[in-house]
């Protein structure tokens, strides 16, 4: 009986050690699976914690740069100014390379090229050098005739008037470092302040002579020569650079440099004969800034223009000295749009919904601190502001 307890026993614990031995080596795999995961759960946290970085603040520049639209930005450094003029030219006419005759029968004045003699004919000439040069025919020139050479005798033909151009031009604005804030802080930023503009423009105007005739003072015998047309119409378009020379407060002196090319109506001048020199325009802007987005301005400057009359037998070149003052008007895109809520239409520049909006129309100071401009004397009254009494 004790033999068969013992086998039994021994049987027993033989099924036994491989349930507890795999329950032992799973229970250390459950054991090393859990701290596997555990470590792994751990690292995985300690890699996010790593990775994170705070966001960086904003610097006041920063955050304000973000309220704006860069399309109004990159807009607002553009100009666009209207200038009337008026103006006051010389004018010149040189005869060269021909000889000025005046005929007393029917006292006629003409151009004839190289030298001509009393009694030649028949000779053809030209009557009219300053908008056409087509050349007629006479049968002969008088004996008594007036000539003059004007390589020999320097013949000029002088005159005056005036001219009152209209200008449209579109600028660009370069603007100044803020060298203030570039010493402080190492960062570039730009100022309201321009350096200078680059621009296009068209310009039209007439040219209108004082006189009739046109006067000489070589020979009195010659006499003048009376004008075919006293007004031409002209139009010039050109490229332009001004630079901020001085500045106080919201006044500007610009130094301005135009030049370009120009020509006549066609209805008042023969194209076919007409050459352009292109000109040269130089002036000084005295410029007021009204508010950040309209100037105005005067304008004096001096401009040489000149065209020639030619064909293959004779050249006459035609000069203006043209003397201007231009009164302008400035406007720019604004940077920042006007408030549509009318609850929210306060005079100073503000923020609105992440937004900055101008309290004021663009011909009004922008952002003023105090005062109740643009109410009325009633209105006032209402709000218990100053009635000016």
């Amino acid at each position: 009986m004790k033999k068969l307890l013992f086998l039994m026993f021994i049987l027993a614990a033989l099924v036994m050690v491989p349930e507890q031995a795999d329950a032992q080596l799973f229970k250390k795999k459950d054991k090393a699976k859990k701290e596997k995961t555990k470590k792994s759960k751990k690292k995985k946290g300690d890699d996010q914690y790593q990775g994170f970085a705070p966001p960086k603040a904003l610097t006041p520049e920063e955050q304000r740069a973000a309220m704006i639209s860069p399309l109004r930005k990159f807009l607002n450094q553009f100009n666009l100014s209207l200038e009337k003029g008026y103006g006051f030219f010389s004018y010149q006419n040189a005869i060269t390379g021909a000889a000025a005759v005046r005929n007393p029968s029917g006292n006629d004045l003409y151009l004839v090229p190289g030298n001509v003699s009393p009694g030649a004919g028949p000779v053809s000439v030209y009557r009219n050098w300053l908008t056409d040069l087509r050349q007629t025919e006479i049968a002969r020139v008088d004996d008594d005739a007036e000539i003059v050479s004007g390589d020999a005798s320097n013949l000029v033909y002088r005159n005056s008037g005036r001219l009152n151009p209209l200008t449209l031009r579109l600028s660009f604005s370069l603007r100044k470092v803020d060298k203030q804030h570039l010493k402080r802080s190492g960062e570039r930023i730009m100022t309201d302040d321009e350096l200078l503009r680059v621009g296009v423009g068209i310009s039209t105007g007439k040219i209108k002579f004082k006189n009739d005739a046109s006067t000489q003072d070589v020979s009195g015998r010659l006499g003048d020569y009376r004008l075919p047309l006293t007004k031409i119409s002209t139009t010039k378009m050109f490229g332009s650079i001004s630079v901020n020379t001085y500045q106080y407060g919201e006044l500007s002196l610009l130094a301005d440099v135009s030049a370009g090319v120009w020509k006549t109506r066609s209805q008042d001048v023969n194209q076919d004969f007409a050459t352009y020199d292109p000109f040269i325009n130089i002036g000084l802007i005295f410029e007021k800034r009204v508010s950040k987005y309209f100037k105005v301005y005067i304008r004096p400057s001096f401009e040489l223009r000149t065209y020639t009359m030619a064909d293959d037998a004779i050249s006459v070149p035609h000069k203006f000295s043209i003397f201007t003052i231009d009164i302008g008007a400035l406007i720019k895109y604004p940077v920042y749009p006007r408030n549509k809520y009318k609850a929210h239409r306060v005079q100073m520049e503000h923020v609105f919904n992440g937004k900055i909006y101008r309290g004021r129309s663009i011909f009004q100071r922008q952002n003023p601190r105090i005062g109740q401009h643009g109410l009325s004397r009633k209105e006032k009254v209402r709000i218990g502001g100053n009635t000016g009494n």
